[in-house]
């Protein structure tokens, strides 16, 4: 033995602590396969269908919102949805193949639905665009006779065709907005509030009673144009037409 306490003799040798017993054939097998599985995994997420995406904009490309979108596809599936505040309605996982999607605006646009088609296929998502022209709107203000007491009077645009939008006035500034159809000749009138006054849109009482209450000329408004228009009703004309008194909320 040397002074380094290595016998004389011997050289030093590194034997491995875990030597496995599985056949080399065996072992290539195992690696094999599972590369095989993961080419398959990956071509199954490939062939995933990319998401429908029905998307609603105005003649400026401005998203419109609350949008009702329905799409219907192979076999006769159906899915209803409303559009976000980008404008989109949106479904992920359907089949493939094409599908018909109907979008219906806002009522204050007074549009019909539009109908587009979209072919649903793997990855890539499948849009269709809907684009509706801007309404007109009136910009109404109800002047307060003097003295008399503050109330949120209702104020509704009746056109011709039968189309109407009713609103209330703010109780403070006396303004409200009326949606009207672009192109339509309309009549702002004051009358008795047929809906809520948080809830404005069209009514079912298309009449106006200018022989009692104020109303302004005919008016007409194009694509997104705004009309002013100003009410001024007497003391009897206002007190006739104040809304009862709204009950206090819970």
């Amino acid at each position: 033995m040397s002074e380094d306490g290595v016998q004389a003799g011997h050289s030093g040798s590194f034997e491995p602590r875990f030597v496995s017993r599985v056949p080399g054939w065996l072992e290539g097998t195992v690696v094999g396969a599972v590369f095989v599985l993961i080419a398959v995994i990956l071509w199954l997420v490939m062939q995933n269908p990319g998401p429908l995406v029905v998307q609603v904009f105005d003649d400026l490309r401005h998203p419109v919102i609350d949008a009702r979108v329905k799409c219907v596809g192979p076999g006769g599936k159906e899915f209803v949805g409303l559009t976000d505040v980008f404008g989109e309605a949106k479904w992920p996982g359907l089949a493939k193949g094409a599908w018909r999607c109907e979008a219906l605006p806002p009522p204050r646009f007074f549009r019909n639905p539009q109908e587009g088609y979209a072919t649903v296929i793997a990855r890539k998502p499948a849009t269709w665009v809907a684009v509706f022209e801007r309404p007109g709107r009136a910009a109404v203000e109800v002047v307060r006779p003097k003295g008399a007491v503050r109330a949120a009077l209702a104020v509704r645009a009746v056109c011709d065709g039968g189309d109407t939008w009713e609103a209330r006035a703010g109780v403070l500034d006396g303004r409200a907005t009326l949606w009207i159809p672009h192109g339509a000749r309309c009549r702002v009138g004051l009358v008795r509030p047929e809906l809520p006054r948080t809830a404005p849109g069209p009514v079912t009482d298309s009449k106006l009673s200018c022989d009692t209450a104020p109303c302004s000329p005919e008016i007409s408004a194009s694509v997104g144009e705004q009309v002013d228009v100003t009410l001024r009703p007497t003391p009897e004309q206002w007190a006739q037409a104040r809304p009862p008194p709204e009950p206090d909320s819970p």
